[in-house]
């Protein structure tokens, strides 16, 4: 008896002693596969343990209220990344309802009592019966279903450690219905995400991602620049938060109220219009001083040639350059690993093509960054920009953000572009 008490104390002490240890998830986007209540931290710690033994670096924290415990596998700051694991996550068994949590950089708005009850009622009469299936992340939507099950905390012991992951993986469901059941009215707010670059007043065509501000999670992923349906985010205020992230412009965050759009709580610019409410973003350039990673650059292995994907965001730049004739920019080259390797550099007016007729050659990691942060000069002296507006840095392997062998280190190879002049 005395065994069995000193064990539970044991136990009881492990857990609190975990919770206290628990940190908030940063800021960014998480690749969640659990969530846990605080009191069952010992759930939460057993089936990160779980996730890991399958040779997923599984990590937990806190979401933003500190309410919930998430266990996640990957975090990164770039939102295509983040979208491209999350679908390679949902192909391996027993993570079909892997989702990503958002973290803002910005406090939520708090909604007056009246605001809350006002919403809690719209809630009840706008509540949709259609709930499409999924085919893309870009189509993706969170029911409430998902959210009561996976939010709740598991309460049946388990006798041995198999038992219990079984017990935790078959309370997991599917994110939405295998079946499509549609009906003829579409009731769905449509709303016009408009970005408009503010140094020169044209439009700008971007992805709008849309965020459940209550629970922190991707709701979608749209295009701006016309009117797109909104699913109602059920989860009681109706508030969403919109990020706009595009390389050239700063990137911003505001909020609106699906049920209230004009007049509930909100930091958006919104306009009615007889085909919906238009949020305007007014894109704000990068200014001196601003360091921004070109996230879609991308090369190939050992090479300081670029894989053609890469012209959209070279076009990015390249249209921030022309805009601004005084703008001067550092380019920032890094890779992974501090030794020397081959380096395959680029032939003579061919950026973007690897063949058998790329020189080869052999040298040091700092060469390699040089090589690279040079094809992103050349490209844009190919499109008229002057050489003298552009400095090259090659800092090779000195300031990787990830230890070169983790499973983050295609992280460390990268190209930062800073702000010079303006």
């Amino acid at each position: 008896m005395t065994k069995i008490i000193l064990t539970s104390v044991l136990f009881l002490f492990c857990s609190v002693l975990s919770l206290a240890q628990t940190k908030e998830i940063p800021q960014g986007y998480a690749i969640v596969v659990g969530a846990y209540a605080k009191s069952k931290v010992n759930y939460a710690v057993k089936y990160t343990q779980y996730v890991s033994d399958l040779g997923y670096p599984a990590r937990f924290g806190l979401n933003d209220r500190g309410s919930l415990i998430y266990v996640y596998v990957d975090h990164t700051e770039s939102f295509k990344e983040a979208i491209a694991k999350m679908k390679e996550m949902r192909q391996k068994d027993n993570f079909g309802d892997t989702w990503v949590h958002v973290k803002t950089n910005q406090p939520r708005l708090e909604l007056t009592a009246e605001q809350k009850e006002k919403a809690a009622k719209t809630t009840e009469v706008m509540k949709k019966e259609v709930v499409k299936s999924l085919d893309d992340i870009y189509a993706e939507r969170f029911d409430e279903e998902k959210k009561d099950v996976q939010e709740i905390s598991l309460t049946k012991e388990a006798a041995e450690p198999k038992e219990e992951i079984e017990e935790v993986i078959s309370q997991q469901v599917a994110v939405a219905p295998k079946e499509e059941i549609v009906t003829e009215k579409d009731d769905r707010l449509n709303v016009w995400f408009r970005l408009i670059n503010s140094t020169t007043g044209e439009p700008v065509l971007g992805e709008i991602q849309l965020i459940d501000t209550e629970r922190s999670k991707l709701m979608d992923v749209i295009e701006s620049g016309e009117h797109a349906p909104i699913n109602d985010p059920k989860n009681g205020s109706g508030q969403i938060t919109v990020i706009t992230d595009i390389f050239g412009f700063r990137k911003q965050q505001k909020e609106f109220n699906y049920y209230e759009p004009y007049t509930a709580a909100t930091n958006a610019d919104i306009d009615s219009t007889e085909n919906g409410p238009v949020v305007t973003f007014d894109l704000v350039r990068y200014a001196k001083g601003d360091i921004a990673t070109m996230y879609n650059v991308f090369y190939y292995k050992d090479a300081a040639v670029m894989r053609p994907e890469s012209k959209y965001e070279l076009n990015s730049l390249l249209t921030m350059m022309q805009e601004n004739r005084n703008l001067k920019i550092m380019i920032h080259g890094h890779v992974n690993g501090k030794h020397a390797g081959p380096i395959i550099s680029t032939t003579e007016n061919n950026l973007f093509e690897l063949s058998a007729n790329n020189p080869k050659g052999f040298g040091s990691a700092k060469e390699l960054s040089k090589q690279r942060a040079e094809t992103i000069r050349d490209f844009l002296i190919e499109n008229k920009i002057q050489p003298e507006r552009m400095e090259i840095k090659a800092w090779g392997g000195k300031r990787m953000i990830h230890d070169k062998n983790s499973t983050k280190a295609k992280e460390n190879v990268r190209v930062e572009i800073e702000i010079l002049e303006e």
